[in-house]
C-alpha cells in the first residue's frame, strides 16, 4: 500500500487529531502522540513474519568465520527479524538446504553447516522497523488507521478516559486484523513461512 505522511494535510498526525476533535496538540501531547505511533508501530510489525514492504526473501548474504550472520551487512538493509536461512537461493525451482540458527546479540549463528568453506547463505528475513519521526514519510498505508485510532486509544488512557479508549482500541484491532486476514490469504497460497520436512533434512519447495 501506499506510504503516507506523518504530518500535514491528510497526514497521520492530523487523522488523529481529527479523531480528537482538536486543530493542534500541545507540545507535550506531540511528543507522547509520536510515541504512541511508534509503540504501535512496533506492536504492527510484530504481528506478523509477512508484511510484504519488510519481508525481503532469499537475499545472499556473508557467513562470519564464527559461522554467523550479522544484521547488517552494508550496502544491505539492516536485518530485524531472521525468518529462515537456507544453504543456496530458495523458493526457485529446485530444493534448497535449510540450516537450523539462533539468534543472538551478534546475528543469526547457523548450527548445521554443510562445509567450513561456505562463506555465504540466503536469508528470508525482516528489514529492521525504524522510528517515525514529525517529518516522516512513509508511515505504510496498511498500518495507517491502526496507529491513528491505536494511538489515540493511548491518547484517551492517558488523559483517563478509559471507556472511549477501550471502544478506540476495537476499531483500531478491527483495521489491523484486516489487513492481517489478506496476510493469511496470501501466505496460505505460498511457502515462504512454511518449512517441508524430510527424513533426511528440512528443505524449501
Amino acid at each position: 500500500m501506499q506510504d503516507r505522511n506523518y504530518s500535514g494535510v491528510g497526514g497521520l498526525k492530523a487523522l488523529i487529531q481529527a479523531l480528537a476533535g482538536v486543530s493542534s496538540f500541545t507540545t507535550e501531547e506531540d511528543v507522547n502522540i509520536l510515541d504512541f505511533v511508534n509503540r504501535r508501530a512496533s506492536q504492527a510489525y510484530n504481528m506478523s513474519p509477512s508484511w510484504s514492504r519488510y519481508l525481503v526473501v532469499s537475499e545472499e548474504r556473508t557467513i562470519t568465520s564464527a559461522n554467523i550472520i550479522p544484521y547488517e551487512q552494508s550496502p544491505k538493509n539492516d536485518i530485524g527479524e531472521f525468518i529462515r536461512i537456507h544453504r543456496t537461493q530458495a523458493f526457485l525451482n529446485n530444493s534448497a538446504l535449510e540450516y537450523d540458527f539462533y539468534v543472538d546479540a551478534n546475528g543469526a549463528n547457523i548450527l548445521n553447516l554443510v562445509t567450513t568453506t561456505d562463506t555465504s547463505a540466503f536469508v528470508t528475513y525482516k528489514k529492521e522497523l525504524s522510528l517515525f519521526t514529525d517529518t516522516s514519510t512513509d508511515i505504510p498505508g496498511e498500518f495507517f488507521h491502526y496507529l491513528a485510532h491505536a494511538a489515540y486509544a493511548d491518547f484517551l488512557r492517558m488523559d483517563g478516559q478509559h471507556g472511549k479508549a477501550l471502544t478506540e482500541e476495537q476499531v483500531a484491532q478491527g483495521y489491523i486484523n484486516s489487513q492481517l486476514e489478506q496476510i493469511d490469504i496470501r501466505n496460505n497460497n505460498n511457502s515462504i513461512n512454511h518449512k517441508f520436512s524430510t527424513y533426511v533434512n528440512r528443505q524449501s519447495r
